[in-house]
């Protein structure tokens, strides 16, 4: 499948990439309380697709980084992962654990409700200011990561 808006690159998941992705999401989401493993929670099909949609850019990498893995993905191998190339281990991890919690299933028996809409009164925010609540946080430096189709010049 080719996303709209993401220059034309291919964010198809083959058949036996989906089954290794499948794999290492069982690998890093275990069944357990009452919650579906990775693959239980379909990490590796429909939310994948949910995934790809939202950041088609990520399949690519997403891609090398099962690559990379080897022919038998596990924990021990994701762990190497992180350590030899952590870009890869980052998407990797994004992708399932993203995919996990976009699950309905998971997010009713989390108890996780999305985004809500929420009122904010202006007279709260005020309050918060005054008592000094967020003064670290406004002292600390800028702390973000860069998308990957950022520009060279903003790169360290």
């Amino acid at each position: 499948m080719t996303a709209p808006g993401n220059g034309g690159r291919d964010t198809a998941v083959p058949a036996e990439a989906r089954e290794r992705l499948g794999r290492v999401a069982d690998a890093l989401i275990h069944a357990g309380s009452g919650l579906p493993s990775g693959a239980e929670a379909g990490v590796h099909t429909a939310l994948l697709d949910a995934v790809a949609k939202a950041r088609p850019d990520l399949i690519p990498t997403l891609l090398d980084a099962l690559d990379a893995l080897g022919p038998e993905p596990g924990l021990a191998e994701v762990e190497r992962l992180a350590e030899r190339d952590p870009r890869l281990h980052g998407v990797l991890t994004l992708v399932v654990a993203g995919g996990y919690l976009m699950s309905p299933d998971v997010a009713a028996r989390l108890r996780y409700p999305f985004q809500e809409a929420k009122i904010v009164d202006p007279r709260d925010i005020a309050a918060v200011v005054d008592e000094g609540l967020l003064d670290q946080v406004a002292e600390r430096p800028p702390l973000y990561r860069l998308p990957p189709d950022a520009p060279p010049g903003l790169r360290a």
